[in-house]
């Protein structure tokens, strides 16, 4: 992985520019319904109620073998790898 050989170089200077590999996942989007009627009746506690949500969300998605990877207000992208193909 470039991040991986970037660490083990041994020198201090970070490369850009190393190739990558290609990878083939799936991409999934998800949202909270109506979360602009939530955030008008829960007002202080509207991230509690995020973070409530994404606790359940996240769970499901690594007990599926995928990994949650961007929160973004009321919404979550969800990533899985799929095997590569020989």
């Amino acid at each position: 992985s470039i991040i991986e050989t970037n660490m083990n170089s041994g020198s201090d200077q970070l490369s850009a520019v190393l190739p990558g590999r290609r990878i083939m996942g799936i991409f999934g989007f998800c949202d909270i319904r109506n979360f602009t009627d939530c955030t008008e009746c829960l007002q202080a506690d509207v991230m509690v109620f995020v973070n409530r949500i994404a606790s359940f969300v996240h769970r499901a998605v690594k007990d599926n073998l995928g990994s949650p990877n961007k929160n973004i207000g009321d919404a979550f992208l969800l990533v899985w790898n799929l095997p590569e193909q020989r």
